[in-house]
């Protein structure tokens, strides 16, 4: 059982930035007490830990816990569908070969994770797999090593958003998650707390079409209507919601915080904080896990 209070330090990773947001879990209630958007040339040890070191000294972070959020874009993955009679083991030998032929892994130390996503009535499961660069996971553990820090778990920055919606809105059953980066729209159906169906897709110039579709896609796959479309993510904006409220379904809504998060003065007085909570979604999503 989980202490009902305790500290996070929620860490959210790409190729070129570091986010933090240090939450504190007060039974059902969360406090976020700093945060940090900062840009790094890389994900090497030395840099992480410059950066990390930097935030947790000059804020004066109390957590010695971290959860860390990492970009999807950091990952291969997919969904595929398999023989339900397959133990554990068979279905990791199958995602090697898988990941292997399909995303030239082959020279690469990886390491793969997978998630059952349904059963079929046709005697399959539909697996949502992903899979990164072992060097990358080691990097992460020896930075949080060295600034202090006990890595408490690593997963994806979308999966961490629905993390953060199912904690923050619990009174949705059933509701679409979709992030919007640059060239890449990503999207989840949850129903009752889990994810459910899993899509992501690569587009050029404006994405509105590959966000209605990515909704319209997930709600015809769950057979079943969503409360809310959810986005989050760099490239998404209030003025593309509005548009696509009025354009394509009034169900699109831009993630917000609501009303079971506290902010401190320091974090509320943040300019990117106030004008755009959807970008720190995931780094908080990481905390509340």
């Amino acid at each position: 059982m989980k202490d009902p209070y305790r500290i996070v330090l929620g860490i959210d990773l790409g190729r070129d930035y570091l986010r933090a947001a240090e939450v504190e879990h007060r039974d059902e209630a969360f406090f976020v007490s700093r945060i940090c958007d900062r840009k790094i040339s890389g994900i090497g040890v030395d840099e992480l830990v410059r950066e990390l070191s930097a935030f947790v000294n000059e804020e004066g972070i109390l957590s010695r816990v971290a959860s860390v959020a990492l970009d999807t874009t950091l990952f291969e993955r997919d969904t595929i569908t398999v023989d339900s009679d397959l133990n554990q083991e068979e279905i990791s030998n199958l995602l090697k070969s898988e990941i292997s032929f399909h995303h030239n892994f082959q020279e690469v130390d990886y390491r793969p994770a997978y998630q059952v996503l349904r059963s079929t009535d046709e005697g399959h499961n539909e697996i949502f797999y992903a899979a990164i660069d072992k060097g990358i996971l080691v990097a992460v553990k020896d930075a949080c090593t060295r600034c202090g820090l006990a890595l408490q778990f690593v997963d994806l920055d979308h999966s961490c958003t629905e993390v953060a919606i199912i904690k923050l809105a619990q009174q949705m059953k059933n509701f679409i998650v979709v992030t919007v980066k640059e060239g890449q729209v990503e999207g989840s159906f949850c129903s009752e707390g889990q994810r459910t169906y899993y899509k992501y897709t690569y587009y050029s110039g404006e994405p509105f079409y590959f966000i209605t579709k990515m909704a319209q896609d997930l709600e015809s796959l769950a057979d079943k209507y969503a409360e809310k479309f959810i986005v989050s993510g760099h490239k998404a904006d209030s003025f593309m919601i509005d548009l696509l409220k009025k354009s394509s379904d009034s169900r699109f809504e831009l993630f917000s915080l609501g009303e079971k998060i506290l902010l401190s003065p320091l974090v509320a007085s943040n300019e990117d904080m106030a004008a755009s909570p959807h970008h720190f979604a995931s780094v908080i999503g990481a905390a509340l896990k």
